[in-house]
């Protein structure tokens, strides 16, 4: 169910294609049309950007910076903005400090912020960046999910895990996926509305990317590509993923999977500096030792040679 989250965390709307799931008021107090990476915010949210000082999050454009924090010990940083959308038809949407009811945020979990603080209603938005996530003017720390994605509370280490992966995705098959305009339902489908896949994905990607249990993973976001995306999208993501749909147990290239399966290049450079250490040091205990033989040599030589000086001192 996770391994959408990504995707669906990226995907930045669900808007249309889950309103008529709602009460049928545009000012609903879930986020059901969220299904993007930062987004199911308020546009009158107040951010810090980095040149322009303290502004609305409707008046932010793709290259601003905004604060953000990053990492496991959660370091302060200045975030690019990749994408920011409106989402379509929320101009009655309700918001609790800034959010809809199950947008998740950052305290001591990854959890959704609730109908709680100061009610607004109003256009909401999504927003990317490339931070792990964004902080507010109010100091209030928000991910790019919501449950709509994944159902539950996250620890911040399983947050990280699933933005990573979403990051290597999107990064191999461009950010299309924020696009609400990209998908499509299905009445063909085992699944045949593509929002209600979303939670199998937001699983499976923490399946994926934390225990490397990668097939149902990939089994899913073929189906879900091949079900639910344009037509257009689906050549791009072929392209980008020739194998995608294929046995990850034979880690071929070109499987979903491949990016969003624990990352072995660090293993691999920690064992290349390893093998280079070792090579280092043995070359330098031969040279030492062939020192060592040489002076050996040298001060043998030198004891021969005391016997003779000291009888041509005695004659």
């Amino acid at each position: 169910m996770q391994s959408l989250l990504f995707f669906i965390t990226l995907l930045h709307l669900l808007n249309n294609s889950v309103a008529h799931q709602d009460d049928g008021g545009g000012g609903g107090n879930s986020c059901s049309h969220c299904v993007q990476v930062n987004g199911c915010i308020s546009g009158k949210m107040r951010m810090e950007e980095k040149f322009k000082g303290n502004v609305s999050v409707s008046q932010l454009s793709e290259g601003d910076f905004i604060r953000g924090i990053t990492g496991a010990e959660q370091k302060s940083a200045w975030c690019r903005v990749e994408a920011i959308f409106q989402v379509p038809n929320s101009q009655n949407q309700t918001t609790y400090d800034g959010f809809t009811a199950d947008h998740m945020v950052i305290d001591d979990t990854v959890r959704p912020y609730g109908n709680k603080g100061e009610v607004q209603v109003g256009p909401i938005y999504t927003l990317a960046t490339d931070c792990d996530a964004s902080v507010n003017s109010a100091g209030q720390a928000f991910t790019p999910i919501s449950t709509t994605f994944c159902p539950h509370e996250l620890s911040w280490s399983e947050y990280l895990s699933v933005i990573a992966a979403v990051r290597r995705f999107t990064n191999q098959a461009g950010n299309f996926w924020y696009d609400l305009n990209s998908y499509h339902d299905n009445e063909t489908a085992v699944v045949p509305r593509w929002v209600d896949q979303l939670p199998t994905i937001c699983r499976e990607v923490l399946l994926c990317s934390r225990e490397d249990k990668c097939q149902a993973f990939e089994n899913v976001m073929n189906e879900f590509v091949h079900d639910h995306l344009n037509k257009e999208y689906v050549e791009v993501v072929e392209r980008a993923f020739p194998n995608m749909g294929g046995d990850v147990s034979k880690q071929q290239a070109g499987t979903v999977a491949e990016v969003v399966r624990p990352q072995k290049s660090s293993h691999i450079v920690l064992f290349s500096i390893v093998g280079s250490a070792m090579v280092v040091l043995l070359i330098i205990a031969v040279a030492l030792l062939v020192f060592r033989v040489r002076m050996m040599k040298k001060k043998k030589a030198e004891k021969g040679l005391e016997p003779k000086k000291a009888q041509e001192a005695s004659a």
